[in-house]
């Protein structure tokens, strides 16, 4: 079977439930990648189903066993000898498993995705089961690339033609939005007796882990946020150089997703840096504002360039 063989349509209950899964647990993904062209999105929706159902496995069951399976199923669908193969490994029934590994499969075959980054995300999330701060700001980029830049790998080619050229800027991007998360979750995190904010980063700033659950009572605790959220904008400011290689009818969804999870980090200034008790969102209408933001920013660069 080859790429242009496979029927997407024919598979429709397979991307339905892979995009219920994004829709619950990331309206900030699904607003931006749901303006992707059909067979795109879909795509990008099984890859999240993926991605959601190994964070499922640490922070709701906490179950290394079942991220140890996900390897394993990974492995024999990369080890497959054909594509015919591949689909066969999933028999055509309701069983969530098998609609998420399905869509995946048939996501790998038409876009031929690299298997690597995928099997770097199990190794990240199997990390947070054996939870451990990290030291350095080193540490966390560490982290970062294995539960998030991994990602930006996973869709690079369903996203680019150019995919091995852009490599660096796409990691950087899921750097950036693995740090957003960080800063946005660090209650949620401190009540899972969690800290992702490098210890020697927390030390220069005169911060323990008991005056981080004061949040924005303390000027200390709000500028190790500012130093944090600076070093994610200029990760968000790196990846847009890939922009240009991105596919024409894929970047206005890239640039939404980028800037509506950017904006995460100024929802957070205008609500006072209430992170501790709160967990802040990008209200929808601003979300459609940063879709339209989007097209704007690459129809200026696109002058820029012509």
């Amino acid at each position: 079977m080859t790429a242009k063989q496979i029927d997407f349509d024919a598979y429709q209950q397979d991307f339905a439930y892979c995009e219920a899964i994004i829709k619950k647990h990331s309206k900030n993904f699904h607003t931006a990648f749901s303006q992707l062209p059909k067979d795109k999105a879909r795509a990008v929706y099984a890859v999240y189903a993926f991605c959601r159902r190994a964070d499922d496995a640490v922070d709701e069951y906490q179950d290394p066993e079942l991220l140890a399976q996900m390897a394993q199923q990974l492995d024999v669908l990369k080890q497959a000898p054909s594509d015919q193969a591949r689909l066969a490994l999933y028999s055509y029934d309701s069983d969530p498993d098998h609609r998420i590994w399905r869509a995946l499969a048939l996501t790998f075959i038409q876009f031929d995705l690299d298997y690597q980054p995928f099997f770097d995300l199990l190794t990240g999330q199997a990390q947070d089961l054996s939870f451990e701060q990290p030291v350095t700001e080193a540490d966390l980029a560490t982290y970062s690339y294995y539960v998030a830049g991994s990602v930006g790998l996973m869709l690079l080619p369903i996203l680019s033609s150019h995919a091995k050229e852009i490599q660096e800027p796409a990691k950087k991007l899921g750097e950036a939005m693995q740090r957003t998360n960080i800063l946005r979750d660090i209650g949620e995190d401190l009540r899972m007796n969690r800290v992702y904010l490098p210890k020697e980063t927390m030390l220069a700033f005169n911060l323990t882990q008991d005056d981080l659950s004061l949040g924005n009572q303390l000027d200390s605790f709000i500028d190790l946020w500012e130093y944090e959220a600076r070093i994610a904008e200029s990760l968000y400011e790196a990846s847009f150089e890939m922009m240009p290689l991105i596919d024409q009818d894929c970047r206005e969804s890239l640039m939404a997703a980028a800037l509506i999870y950017k904006e995460i980090l100024h929802v957070i200034r205008k609500q006072h840096y209430q992170v501790i008790h709160h967990k802040q969102v990008v209200p929808k209408q601003r979300k459609l504002q940063l879709l339209f933001t989007a097209k704007k920013m690459l129809r200026q660069t696109d002058l820029e360039v012509n």
